[in-house]
C-alpha cells in the first residue's frame, strides 16, 4: 500500500509516495545527503542542481563498482562450482 512518506535533502522537506518501508526511505535519503554532503566539502559549486548531479554521479560510481564486484563474484563460483563438479565427476 502507497504512502506518503516526508524527507529532507539539502535542507529542503519534500513529501514522496512510496510503496516500501518509511525506514528504507530514511535510509536511501541519508545516503543520498551523505553524498551531497561529501560534493560539498569537496568543491566550490553553491548551485544546488550542481550539487545534486555530482552526487548523482557518485551514486552511479558506487553502483557500477558494487555491480562489476558482483559480476567478478558471480564469475568466480561458477568457475570455482565448474572445477568441483569436474573433480568430484572424475573420483567417481
Amino acid at each position: 500500500m502507497a504512502g506518503y512518506i516526508k524527507i529532507n535533502i539539502l535542507g529542503k522537506e519534500y513529501s514522496i509516495k512510496s510503496d516500501v518501508e518509511e525506514n528504507y526511505v530514511n535510509q536511501i535519503t541519508e545516503y543520498l545527503n551523505q553524498k551531497v554532503e561529501e560534493v560539498l566539502k569537496t568543491t566550490k559549486t553553491v548551485a544546488t542542481l550542481n550539487v545534486i548531479i555530482l552526487a548523482a554521479m557518485n551514486i552511479a560510481n558506487d553502483y557500477f563498482q558494487m555491480k562489476n564486484l558482483n559480476e567478478e563474484t558471480i564469475d568466480m563460483v561458477e568457475t570455482r562450482s565448474r572445477n568441483l563438479i569436474e573433480y568430484i565427476d572424475s573420483q567417481t
